[in-house]
């Protein structure tokens, strides 16, 4: 069994681990990373409120989470380039001050193009966030933690989000409306700024990170390899994900409850999927690339025969989620486990790289849903994860995880 300890990955980064780094402070992350996605993603369950709302069709109010992308991967680049040297304990404080700032203007806005400008606002702190918060798992975590469970606790932000964060906004929507959603969101970040300033502790960069820097990850043939998965992978995912809701109202029929219902499950299930990538990843991070791939295929293939009716649906939302709960955990893994030492000034283009899948999804997904219909657009993305299953078995072939002996850890 090869398996990937915390102190063969911790000394092969660019930055040593930081004394400081406890639960407390790895945990304020992770919740960071709640709101976050919850305020990258909410529109997701209220799309349908929002296109009513505003008097838009679908398709564009889905430019609400195509924008943000879009700012989210110039910032993740720029934003590390930008602050230099600056301790990112203070840059973290302030991006998740820009997104409680943001999340007030999108609850005050009564015309589209303020909600697009709020979601603009939106991008700098999601990108931001993403490029620094990653690289730093291991100086956050407690010491002698390994590095993919650090990752994993992180991200379990991101699942805890699709658990608790979009299904409740949703159905707070469906009683006060989608404004109230978002307003309410706004208070949770303004909770966790106020636990970044307790717990977060200093994090000085070890160096600037410049713009020569950024390609780190593109140079190793077995990141880029990862990224080939990864971008296939993600495409699928995010250009069907967004009109999940819309799915289960205008095809398959389902009331607001119901769909509310369903989020929650696919969220649950996407605990399981995170879980599962954390463990199964540092044992085997392609093989888990493997599996968590041929879950998305059953997925596309079943969902427009089986979706429209509940047991159906449930089954293969619940899939779909835990699908997805594995899927960013283990693409992070595959960075830390192959390209270790690229990582930190690596991590901002990756963060844009999947910002941009973010981003060219929601667009592709828009204009498929309104030019033709939801199932066509499941049985389209089905085609990428085809793909992505042949490159993990072709020119993937044998990237498993480097064994560590005992005397090196």
């Amino acid at each position: 069994m090869s398996a990937i300890n915390s102190s063969s990955l911790n000394n092969t980064q660019d930055s040593p681990p930081s004394e400081n780094g406890s639960w407390l402070a790895l945990i304020t992350v992770a919740v960071t990373a709640f709101a976050l996605v919850t305020s990258e993603f909410l529109p997701i369950g209220v799309l349908n409120a929002i296109a009513t709302d505003l008097n838009v069709s679908v398709g564009t109010a889905g430019l609400v989470i195509t924008l943000p992308g879009i700012m989210a991967a110039l910032a993740a680049p720029l934003v590390p380039v930008s602050v230099k040297t600056l301790d990112r304990r203070y840059l973290l404080i302030g991006l998740t001050a820009i997104m409680v700032i943001a999340n007030v203007i999108t609850a005050m806005s009564h015309s589209f193009e303020l909600l697009l400008i709020s979601r603009f606002i939106l991008g700098i702190a999601i990108g931001g966030f993403w490029a620094t918060a990653i690289a730093l798992s291991g100086k956050l975590a407690p010491s002698h933690l390994p590095i993919a469970k650090a990752t994993a606790i992180v991200m379990a932000g991101v699942t805890l989000a699709t658990v608790l964060g979009v299904p409740i906004g949703t159905w707070l929507s469906e009683f006060f409306g989608w404004r109230t959603a978002f307003l309410l969101t706004s208070i949770v970040g303004a909770i966790v700024l106020l636990l970044e300033l307790l717990f977060l502790p200093a994090l000085k960069p070890s160096s600037a990170i410049h713009f020569r820097d950024l390609p780190a990850l593109l140079k190793e043939a077995k990141a880029r390899k990862g990224l080939i998965i990864i971008l296939l992978v993600g495409l699928a995912h995010f250009s069907s994900y967004s009109y999940l809701a819309p799915f289960f109202k205008n095809v398959a029929g389902f009331d607001g409850a119901t769909i509310s219902y369903l989020l929650l499950l696919y969220g649950v299930a996407g605990v399981f999927g995170n879980a599962f990538a954390g463990y199964a990843g540092n044992l085997n991070v392609r093989y888990t690339f493997a599996f968590v791939s041929l879950c998305f295929a059953v997925v596309y293939f079943c969902f427009p025969i089986f979706a429209i009716y509940k047991i159906g649906a449930i089954i293969f939302t619940a899939l779909w989620g835990f699908s997805f709960g594995a899927f960013p955990t283990t693409a992070n893994i595959w960075m830390f486990v192959h390209a270790p030492h690229a990582v930190e000034k690596g991590m901002p283009l990756f963060v844009g790289f999947f910002q941009v899948m973010i981003a060219v999804g929601s667009l592709f997904g828009g204009y498929i849903v309104d030019h033709f219909n939801a199932n066509i657009l499941l049985y389209s993305v089905l085609s990428f994860i085809v793909l992505a299953l042949l490159s993990i078995f072709t020119w993937s072939r044998g990237l498993n995880n480097p064994k560590i002996s005992c005397e090196n850890t």
